[in-house]
């Protein structure tokens, strides 16, 4: 074996050792085409979030795209290539890529959400960008994208399309050599994912189709994209393209959409024939399910599906069944500036956090910090201040970090990358995390945010040590709203009595 050495990085000629760097989602980019109104608000256009950091950095980028149909992909060394919002490619520049205009050309929907408009295609999960299987020198690259009959009926996507790229073109800027090639005609919802075949090098894709319990699954491999394989399981989803999302954990293991007409639905999959098998179907009673989203924690064990004003964690180890493990981690703080920031859709980032956007075009998202951890120990931030108004849609990517699925059976093309990480511990939850006030200063209420615990009490007391109220927590109660529209404006003290014996103060100021 030859080893090329150069400067800080050493490049080795074996195969094992090509999974050393695997940015291509490390860039993500979030925002609005620019308008007259960024001369006076300045919450108009893009930021472009670089994950080569840690932190990541935020640096704010002028485009004319509306990132709802938001895929992108950088080179594996996490350096920006291309993207598009569903109407054109752009290249790293943020220029329309050589021959770049018109993806998804054809019919109303195109001519009015990106001609007349201006802005980018109004699909959530509707483009995803793949290196193409098996190109050695990942010069080509796959962009899937789904193409809707009429902006007006935005219950189903009826064109599954692909445009290539090739990355040598245009004095490596790229340029678009294939264009809106027909993979199939049929009624797909709005959800487009995909996961590495076990094999380490093909890509599986999968769509639901509409109205139906029906999934296709197509095969990307060097040879292209065969005829889809149907599968009928699970539930119809029958709901338009707003409040939908779908997702596979990092380990393929598990595949999962969260949808109002179907609910929360978890399947097991099969990295090597592709096959949807033991589904959980979970409802959501008594919740406003209108936005949904769905993310898996990068250790594959925690899920996370949110509500209009609910987050949700499951565990997908549970020993007896998945839905009795739900817990409550979050509810919606009523934050509006002005508009409300709402649950909605989630991925995956680098950095392993989970970030969600709002259900509202806002300047502000969430944060999931640590969801590896169970329960509150994921610790949920709500409202995190973005420099721009996004659009809804965080970019759609696969988990690239996944490789080949080791001693299995279709493992066999010498492809040895890194297994991905598991969560081998099965402990009990912990009482963990920390008490939150928010809003605080409040003026009609506060929601008090408890750790996971076996329920408490909260005890109110004014300045001069008055007691003013108890307000009691049952076992997993997640928190509690305490309203202080009546208390008089001035400072008071929250003593909070876990059920495990921990007693905890935070002062709260009342101001009107």
């Amino acid at each position: 074996m030859k080893n090329v050495i150069i400067p800080i990085i050493i490049l080795l000629s074996n195969s094992n050792n090509a999974f050393t760097q695997n940015g291509f989602d490390n860039t993500w980019i979030l925002g609005r085409v620019n308008t007259p109104l960024d001369d006076t608000t300045g919450v108009y256009g893009s930021v472009l979030i670089d994950f080569n950091f840690a932190p990541p950095v935020y640096k704010r980028i002028s485009i004319m795209a509306d990132m709802e149909a938001n895929a992108i992909i950088s080179d594996s060394s996490g350096q920006l290539l291309f993207y598009t919002d569903g109407c054109a490619v752009l290249n790293r520049n943020h220029q329309v890529m050589k021959n770049g205009k018109g993806i998804n050309e054809g019919g109303l929907a195109y001519l009015q959400e990106c001609l007349q408009n201006t802005f980018g295609y109004h699909t959530h999960q509707g483009a995803m960008i793949l290196p193409f299987p098996g190109h050695a020198n990942r010069n080509r690259y796959r962009l899937l994208h789904l193409r809707k009959p009429d902006p007006l009926v935005r219950g189903y996507i009826e064109d599954f399309l692909y445009s290539e790229i090739d990355m040598t073109g245009d004095a490596g800027l790229g340029a678009v050599t294939e264009k809106n090639q027909m993979i199939f005609h049929d009624t797909f919802c709005d959800m487009l994912t995909a996961v590495r075949h076990g094999n380490g090098r093909d890509w599986w894709l999968v769509l639901p189709r509409y109205g139906k319990g029906e999934y296709f699954v197509f095969l990307l491999s060097p040879q292209g994209i065969g005829t889809p394989s149907i599968q009928q399981i699970g539930r119809p989803i029958t709901q338009d393209s707003w409040g939908l999302q779908a997702t596979f954990s990092p380990d393929g293991a598990k595949y999962a959409n969260n949808t109002q007409s179907g609910g929360l639905q978890i399947f097991d999959f099969d990295r090597c024939t592709g096959m949807l098998s033991n589904p959980t179907l979970i409802d959501f009673p008594g919740d406003t399910v209108f936005a949904c989203g769905v993310a898996v924690a990068s250790n594959s064990r925690y899920l996370y599906a949110s509500t209009t004003g609910k987050l949700y964690q499951f565990d997908l180890y549970a020993s007896r069944n998945i839905e009795e493990s739900r817990q409550l981690v979050g509810v919606y703080d009523y934050f509006e500036n002005p508009l409300p920031t709402t649950f909605y859709q989630m991925m995956l980032a680098p950095d392993k956090k989970i970030y969600m956007t709002c259900a509202s075009g806002t300047t502000y998202w969430h944060t999931i910090h640590f969801p590896d951890q169970p329960g509150l120990a994921c610790s949920l931030e709500q409202h995190v201040k973005l420099p721009v108004v996004h659009s809804f849609s965080p970019p759609n990517f696969p988990h690239f970090r996944l490789f080949d699925a080791q001693g299995s059976p279709c493992d066999t093309l010498g492809i040895d990358g890194p297994p991905p990480p598991k969560d081998t511990t099965a402990s009990p939850l912990p009482c963990v995390g920390d008490i939150r006030l928010y809003p605080n200063p409040a003026s009609g209420y506060t929601w008090v945010e408890m750790p996971y615990c076996q329920g408490g009490t909260v005890s109110v007391y004014d300045i001069a040590g008055r007691w003013l109220e108890d307000i009691k927590l049952e076992a997993e109660e997640v928190g509690t709203y305490l309203d202080v529209s009546e208390y008089v404006p001035g400072l008071y003290i929250l003593r909070i009595h876990a059920s495990d014996g921990t007693v905890k103060a935070r002062a709260l100021a009342v101001c009107r």
